[in-house]
């Protein structure tokens, strides 16, 4: 079995990786802005624990793909949750193996050891701004959980998960895509840039744009048996096909093919372009938004994407709610074409995609 269940994680990202037959296995990838884990997240946690509650919920991997908050506050939320309970002297309720999590800090020390620490006093002069108090809280908080909660490390990895990186969970590969090498640099140019400045509104300013964080997102490509799929976070579509290009994964003779794709930026137009999709095809192309705080997915995203495949292919375009903007425009696309498109319902609580069978 290979299952990926999409909670509605509103303008964000939040989803289960299920896998294998006889022992289910479960990594859990980013949690939602604020409301998604009282909402819904702990609810579905709650349901891979065994029957008569015996034994806590077990995740063999909780990924935060890059500090953002419709990314991290439900991950906040629950580590702070098994921290209470470690605190309490009471039993965790949820049992993690390991944490996947990349800092901004840690990715500029991967290629200048030592610079982050001497940037940090102005990042925390910075961080009266609301928005970048914010994600740098968020992820203090998941560092300091972490190492409370011996997960630090990035176990098997053993260290920051960047482009070329493996690890092997039972029966699921797992490669790491992105962040590869010129968003490394980016990210270490940008904070020289301040430390040369010696400006906190340098930090401000790059904290809070949203590239920052998104230079980091990890891309995470998933084999279990003979079925993949691409998790791309809020990467940049050049990015992502640097790193499959880099990795081997991908040339100029044909298109990488994998069974799902989660659209980058929630179906964003300003992350990819059309030769993206030209590039990477699916069997199911899912879409984390509810095209409320932002305008997510784009309109263009979705003619790039329909248009990069022949008219007679079949595939499914998955949305985790309803956005009429978006299905309207699908209803439009459709016309002439064999794609299926499928919304969750607002009264279940994930949109559920079992890879098997090509459409």
């Amino acid at each position: 079995m290979y299952t990926f269940d999409f909670l509605d994680a509103k303008h964000g990202d939040c989803f289960l990786v299920r896998w294998g037959t006889s022992d289910e296995r479960v990594m859990l990838v980013d949690g939602g802005p604020g409301g998604v884990y009282r909402a819904s997240l702990r609810g579905r946690l709650q349901q891979l624990g065994t029957p008569g509650g015996d034994a806590p919920p077990h995740l063999d991997v909780v990924c935060l793909s890059h500090v953002d908050d419709d990314h991290a506050d439900g991950l906040v939320r629950l580590f702070r949750d098994m921290r209470q309970a470690q605190q309490d002297g009471d039993a965790l309720p949820y049992a993690v193996d390991a944490l996947w999590f990349n800092s901004v800090e840690e990715l500029v020390d991967k290629r200048a050891p030592g610079l982050s620490a001497s940037v940090k006093p102005l990042l925390e002069r910075a961080a009266t701004d609301a928005a970048v108090a914010a994600s740098y809280q968020q992820g203090r908080d998941i560092r300091n959980a972490a190492g409370a909660l011996h997960l630090d490390g990035n176990a098997p990895f053993g260290g920051p998960l960047t482009e070329g990186a493996e690890a092997t969970l039972g029966d699921l590969d797992v490669t790491v895509v992105a962040p590869d090498e010129a968003a490394l640099e980016e990210l270490e140019e940008r904070w020289r840039k301040a430390k040369q400045r010696g400006d906190p509104d340098v930090i401000t300013a790059a904290y809070s744009d949203s590239s920052v964080p998104n230079l980091s997102s990890i891309v995470l490509l998933l084999r279990h048996e003979d079925r993949t799929a691409l998790l791309t976070g809020d990467a940049r579509g050049d990015h992502i096909l640097t790193g499959l290009r880099d990795l081997g994964l991908l040339d100029d003779s044909e298109p990488l093919h994998v069974d799902l794709l989660k659209l980058p930026h929630h179906g964003s137009d300003r992350n990819v372009e059309a030769g993206f999709f030209e590039q990477v095809r699916a069997d199911h192309y899912v879409v984390s938004a509810d095209g409320i705080r932002h305008h997510h997915p784009n309109e263009d995203t979705l003619r790039w994407l329909v248009e990069s495949r022949a008219p007679d292919d079949e595939y499914v375009i998955h949305l985790t709610n309803h956005i009429p903007f978006a299905e309207e425009e699908l209803t439009r696309l459709s016309e002439g074409r064999a794609f299926d498109v499928d919304v969750r319902e607002p009264a279940e609580q994930a949109l559920v995609v079992t890879i098997g069978d090509r459409p």
